[in-house]
């Protein structure tokens, strides 16, 4: 069996299209959220930085939510503290929309009294009606429409179960959401069942003692009428925003029910699904990913749909299409490449037979539409998230770095991977012996999001040995003495240094895959003998503990004081 090194170097760690998704999310932080929910900026020209004003404040509400979601999703992958702070301050926002209006209903948007971009938000949001509460020193947009407060539940939602520390606060700001909704008697839900107990399923999820009863109530009277307003919404592409909101709501509805009512639900769903599969929808595409079967084509499509999404133009620019592909009763054949639709806020809401839209190029679009569906495709392991070599070889010794949670399984085509160490950084692993040559997707499986690697299985993968994921070289250089005694003597005796030697038991190949030990991974106290210049593990000294017992799969720890000091991680690496 090859002992394989795997060195990871930075152009390898991550998915190419990341660097892509956190610059967005800078620029959201920078030039969208000047009064800490999401706005879109008026610039000076179309080639100008600077901000003359915002727009759109009318669905501030829905994008903040679905930009709240982003974060979650972006912190559950990547445990960043700035995806943390970012959802932090956005569910405060998002506190500050219901905190304004006195009532706890849900405000569009929230405007300082004494900002000067506020009189031309008014102007433009003068029909939803315009509000003050000075006390605030606010101005307030009101007549919230049902889209707002799904936008918003949907946000907390996810970040209600992608960040814990964030529960203490999203709790009350729900309940008093659902509750204003529950004494107005859903007046914004009007034939919509499907929305209504989307809103109370959430609410049951963040607060079960408060909403059990009431959703259970609620289910038992709307849940057989659920497909009769998709059904509808489902007979053309008219206001096709109302798909969004369908895509959303069963999201919810699907994951979270417990009862055979799911069952209903997906049938409902599957109305939306079938008159929407074939309109090249990323967002969509990721949500039925986590809803449904398998099924690898609408898993590539939706990957490539993001890659176009990045050649579309961050601005305004007024497009037409009628002269550039077949037309039929005023619109599209066929759905237009994502990166030539037409410009917008959240492009996968939008009908993608449109042939004409946009403006003079001066507002800024966030990008909010392509954040989500990518670190949503993150975490249900359509991108790799982790790091590992371009190469590996089956029944070696492997390591995996990134971003780990608890308890971690590995498979590798299906088959499970026998762990020998894991950190919240790093995993060494075993490669079954089983494993197919070419192409394959390594899968970390575990209460978090699936994590996956992407390589090539090769016969014979031999590497330089490493301790970590920078690259540190293990290899332990002895000079040349003046007259060598043999024409060995002149080169390093081990491959790597003694302290980092280890075997297996005899019966590690045919043992079950044990856990990974807690342990630090160089346990071991009593150095082994020497081993022979080349290593495998046929011929690599058994690592013992304290007692001389065999210790399975451990490091040998170090018998001079003049063996270099590990990295807090070492891999479990070698030469083949």
């Amino acid at each position: 069996m090859r002992l394989l090194a795997l060195l990871l170097i930075a152009a390898l760690a991550l998915p190419a299209a990341e660097a892509d998704a956190l610059a967005l999310s800078a620029h959201i932080q920078a030039r969208h959220l000047p009064f800490g929910t999401l706005l879109d900026p008026f610039y000076a020209s179309p080639s100008s930085p600077e901000i003359t004003g915002y727009t759109r404040c009318g669905d501030s509400a829905i994008w903040t939510g679905h930009y709240l979601a982003a974060e979650a999703f972006r912190f559950r992958v990547t445990r960043s503290p700035d995806a943390l702070a970012n959802a932090s301050r956005t569910l405060a926002a998002l506190t500050g929309l219901v905190d304004v209006t006195g009532n706890d209903s849900l405000a569009r948007c929230r405007i300082p009294l004494d900002s000067p971009f506020r009189p031309g938000i008014e102007r433009e949001e003068a029909a939803n009606g315009v509000f003050r509460n000075p006390a605030l020193n606010a101005s307030w947009i009101g007549n919230t429409s049902r889209d707002q407060y799904l936008g918003v539940f949907f946000g907390l939602s996810l970040a209600y179960e992608h960040i814990p520390s964030l529960q203490p606060a999203i709790r009350p700001l729900a309940t008093r959401l659902a509750n204003h909704l529950l004494s107005d008697n859903w007046a914004p839900f009007l034939l919509r069942p499907d929305h209504i107990l989307t809103i109370l399923i959430i609410a049951r999820q963040i607060h079960p003692e408060r909403f059990a009863p009431i959703y259970a109530e609620h289910r038992t009277r709307l849940a057989d009428s659920v497909s009769l307003p998709v059904a509808f919404d489902s007979l053309s592409t008219s206001s096709y925003f109302k798909f969004n909101l369908i895509y959303t709501s069963f999201y919810s509805l699907v994951r979270l029910e417990d009862s055979p009512a799911k069952a209903t639900y997906l049938s409902a769903y599957a109305i939306a699904r079938r008159y929407t599969a074939g309109h090249q929808n990323a967002f969509f595409n990721l949500i039925d990913h986590a809803l449904t079967a398998p099924d690898p084509r609408r898993d590539a499509e939706a990957l490539e749909l993001l890659d176009l999404w990045l050649k579309r133009p961050r601005r305004d620019f007024y497009v037409d299409r009628a002269n550039e592909v077949p037309v039929c009763n005023n619109q599209a054949c066929e759905p237009l490449p994502v990166d030539r639709r037409v410009p917008t806020d959240f492009l996968w809401q939008r009908n993608p037979f449109q042939l004409a839209g946009g403006g003079a190029g001066t507002i800024g679009n966030a990008g909010v539409d392509y954040i989500l569906p990518y670190w949503m495709a993150r975490y249900y392991g359509l991108l790799p998230s982790l790091g590992v070599n371009p190469t590996v070889a089956p029944d070696s010794l492997i390591s995996l770095y990134g971003p780990l949670s608890a308890a971690p399984r590995v498979e590798i085509q299906g088959r499970p991977a026998t762990l020998f160490y894991t950190s919240p950084t790093q995993l060494n692993l075993l490669v079954p012996p089983e494993t197919a040559l070419g192409p394959t997707r390594i899968r970390v499986l575990s209460d978090g999001p699936i994590l996956t690697a992407e390589t090539r299985v090769d016969p014979v993968s031999p590497s330089l040995y490493t301790l970590n994921a920078a690259g540190l070289a293990a290899a332990r250089p002895i000079p040349a003495p003046s007259s060598p005694a043999s024409p060995s003597a002149s080169r390093s005796r081990y491959p790597f240094p003694r302290r980092f030697r280890c075997t297996p038991p005899a019966s590690a190949k045919a043992a079950a895959p044990r856990p990974p030990s807690a342990a630090s991974p160089c346990p071991c106290s009593t150095p082994a003998p020497n081993p022979p210049s080349r290593v495998s593990t046929r011929s690599i000294s058994r690592c013992r503990s304290n007692s001389g017992a065999a210790a399975p799969w451990r490091f040998n720890s170090p018998s001079t004081a003049s063996a270099p000091t590990p990295p807090p991680s070492p891999s479990v690496s070698g030469s083949s």
